[in-house]
C-alpha cells in the first residue's frame, strides 16, 4: 500500500512537471530575458526590470495568438527582479502599481479576474416572450487560458543570488509617460522593507 501511494504521488509529480515543461502555444516556449534588458533600477543590491507589452505582436510571443489581451483592455507588464544580495527576499508583500504621466495609478487584477472583462465569453441571457432556448455549446472564454495563470508574477521567496519574473495584468492603455512602481520588498530574515522602485517604461514603437 505504500509503495503504490508513493508511485501515485510521484506520477502526479511527473506529471505536472511535463506540463508545465510543455509549450504553452503552438509557438516557441515564452521566456523572460534578465532586468537589464528592460527598462530598469538598481537600488540594495536588487535589480528590477519592467516591459509593457504593448502590441499585438508581444502579447502573441508570450500568451500566444489565440489570447488577445489588448482587444478587452488589458496591458500585461512583465516584471524581472534579480535578488544580487546575499540574503534572500520576501515577496509576499510586494506591489505593483501602473503609473500614467497625469499621474493617475492603476493597480493590477489576478488572472482569476481576467475572464470578467470578456464579455463574448458569456451566453446572451434569455429575453421577455423568447421560448426554451436549444441547447448551444458553450463559447470558451478568451481570457481563460491556461498561459495567463501560468505567466503571472506568483514567487513569494526569492533566494540570494536568483532572480524571478512574471507578468501583472493591468485594466488599461499603454501610453507614452508610464512608469512603474514597486513597493513592499523586504529582507526575509530582518524584515526590513527595501526601498521603492520607480522608473519609466519604454513604448515600444513596433
Amino acid at each position: 500500500m505504500i509503495r503504490r501511494t508513493r508511485f501515485l504521488f510521484l506520477s502526479i509529480a511527473f506529471m505536472t512537471a511535463l506540463l508545465l515543461a510543455a509549450p504553452m502555444s503552438d509557438d516557441k516556449p515564452f521566456q523572460a530575458g534578465k532586468a537589464a534588458d528592460y527598462s530598469h533600477q538598481l537600488s540594495e543590491q536588487v535589480l528590477v526590470g519592467a516591459k509593457a507589452f504593448d502590441n499585438a505582436d508581444l502579447v502573441a510571443d508570450a500568451f500566444g495568438k489565440k489570447i488577445d489581451l489588448l482587444k478587452y483592455g488589458v496591458l500585461p507588464v512583465l516584471v524581472v527582479v534579480e535578488n544580487k544580495r546575499d540574503k534572500s527576499i520576501d515577496l509576499k508583500d510586494m506591489e505593483v502599481t501602473l503609473v500614467a504621466s497625469d499621474g493617475r495609478h492603476v493597480s493590477p487584477i489576478s488572472a482569476d479576474e481576467l475572464p470578467m472583462l470578456a464579455k463574448d465569453g458569456h451566453r446572451r441571457p434569455k429575453q421577455p416572450g423568447e421560448g426554451i432556448p436549444l441547447p448551444l455549446p458553450q463559447k470558451k472564454n478568451p481570457l481563460q487560458g491556461q498561459e495567463l495563470f501560468a505567466r503571472a508574477f506568483l514567487a513569494k521567496m526569492l533566494p540570494p543570488g536568483d532572480s524571478t519574473s512574471g507578468f501583472f495584468y493591468f485594466e488599461a492603455q499603454s501610453e507614452v509617460g508610464d512608469s512603474i512602481y514597486l513597493s513592499g520588498m523586504k529582507d526575509a530574515r530582518t524584515g526590513k522593507e527595501i526601498l521603492y522602485f520607480e522608473f519609466p517604461l519604454k513604448k515600444d514603437t513596433k
